[in-house]
C-alpha cells in the first residue's frame, strides 16, 4: 500500500475564510449578469446531452449512491453523506422561500407550453440552483473523502469539472439564469465546508450520548426542521406560470425532515444491535446485498408513491420517508445478516 501522504492541506479555517470571500466577491458579481436571462441552445443533440447531464445532480441519483455506499462500502460514510445532503437541501429550500425568485419564462427558451412537449418546463422558485448547490456539497463531500489518497487531486478535479456541468446543463436547458447557478454554487460550498467543519465536533458529541438519548435528540431535531417548514413556509416553492401552473405544499420540508427521523431511528438502532459490515463480505455478497436492498427499496418507495393521491399530504409524505429511509438503514441489514454466510 502506497505510503504518500498529501501534504500542505489548508486547514478549514482557512477554506472558510476562502468561502466567506468568494461568497462576498460572487455576490457583488452577480449584478454584472442580471441582465443575462438564460444561455438557452435550440439545439436537439446538445439539449439531449444537457438534460442527460443535469440529471447527475438529481435527488434520485444522490439517494441511489448513497444506498450502494451503505450497503457495499461504508454505511457510517453512507450516513454522513446523507446528513451533509439534508443540511444542503433544506438551507436551499429556505432560501428558495425567502428569496422567491421566478425562474426563466417559458418565453425566454423556445415558447414550451404543455401542448409543445419539447420544450423543458420546471416549477419552483429559482434563486439558488437547486440541482448547483447540491451537486457542489455532495459531489464535493466525496471529494473530501479522497484527500489524502494517493494523486489525490485526481478526484476532486474530476467531480469539480462534474459539478461545474451539472450547473451549467441547468443554464443551457434554460431552466436557470445565471445568477441562479451562480448563487447555487456558492451556497452548496459554503454549505460544504460549514459540514466538514462541524463533523468532527458533533460526532463526538453524539458519542457521548445513551442510545435512547440520540434517538429522542434526533427526533426533535426532525420535528422542528418539519415545524419550521410549514409554520413560515405554508405554500412553499408556489410559483404563477404562464398557463398557470401551482404546486408545492411545504413537502420538500416533509421529505427532509422524513428522512433524519428515519436515519436517526433506524442508523442507532442497527449500529447497536445488527453492526452490519460490508468490508468484511466478500464482492459477490455485496452485490447480492446491493440487489435486494435495492429492490426493497424501490418496491416500499413506489408502493407509498402510489397511495400518496389517496393520503397525501405533508405528516403523510413525513411518515413515507421516514419509512423509506428506516427501511433501508435498518431492515435491509436485518436482512443481509440473515443471508450472508457466518464468519
Amino acid at each position: 500500500m502506497s505510503e504518500y501522504k498529501y501534504k500542505n492541506h489548508l486547514s478549514i479555517k482557512t477554506l472558510l475564510i476562502i468561502q466567506f470571500i468568494i461568497i462576498v466577491i460572487a455576490f457583488m458579481g452577480l449584478g454584472l449578469v442580471k441582465s443575462i436571462d438564460t444561455l438557452y441552445i435550440d439545439n436537439n443533440i446538445i439539449q439531449t446531452l444537457f438534460k442527460a447531464i443535469t440529471y447527475v445532480g438529481d435527488t434520485l441519483v444522490f439517494i441511489i449512491i448513497i444506498a450502494i455506499i451503505y450497503i457495499v462500502y461504508d454505511k457510517q460514510y453512507a450516513k454522513d453523506l446523507t446528513l451533509v445532503l439534508l443540511a444542503t437541501v433544506y438551507v436551499n429550500s429556505i432560501l428558495k422561500d425567502i428569496f422567491m425568485d421566478p425562474r426563466p419564462t417559458p418565453n425566454s427558451y423556445g415558447d414550451p407550453t404543455p401542448e409543445n412537449p419539447a420544450g423543458l418546463i420546471e416549477t419552483g422558485y429559482g434563486f439558488p440552483s437547486g440541482h448547483s448547490q447540491d451537486s457542489a456539497t455532495f459531489w464535493g463531500y466525496i471529494s473530501y473523502e479522497f484527500k489524502e489518497k494517493p494523486k489525490p487531486l485526481l478526484v476532486p478535479v474530476i467531480l469539480s469539472i462534474l459539478v461545474f456541468l451539472v450547473a451549467f446543463s441547468r443554464v443551457i436547458i434554460g431552466v436557470h439564469d445565471l445568477q441562479d447557478v451562480t448563487g447555487g454554487l456558492v451556497m452548496g460550498i459554503g454549505v460544504l465546508l460549514v459540514c466538514i467543519y462541524l463533523r468532527p465536533v458533533i460526532t463526538e458529541k453524539v458519542r457521548e450520548l445513551s442510545l435512547v438519548n440520540k434517538i429522542i435528540i434526533g427526533t426533535i431535531v426532525s420535528v422542528i426542521l418539519l415545524v419550521v417548514g410549514v409554520i413560515f413556509f405554508p405554500t412553499s416553492g408556489e410559483q404563477l406560470l404562464p398557463n398557470p401552473i401551482q404546486y408545492s405544499d411545504t413537502g420538500a420540508y416533509a421529505q427532509i425532515s422524513g428522512v433524519l427521523l428515519g436515519l436517526s431511528i433506524g442508523y442507532v438502532l442497527e449500529n447497536e444491535y445488527i453492526k452490519y459490515d460490508p468490508t468484511r463480505l466478500a464482492t459477490k455478497h455485496k452485490i447480492l446485498n446491493l440487489v435486494l436492498g435495492l429492490i426493497i427499496v424501490f418496491i416500499v418507495y413506489y408502493g407509498l408513491e402510489a397511495l400518496k393521491g389517496v393520503f397525501d399530504s405533508v405528516i403523510y409524505r413525513y411518515i413515507r420517508y421516514a419509512l423509506i429511509t428506516f427501511i433501508l438503514v435498518f431492515i435491509a441489514p436485518l436482512i443481509f445478516t440473515k443471508i450472508n454466510p457466518k464468519e
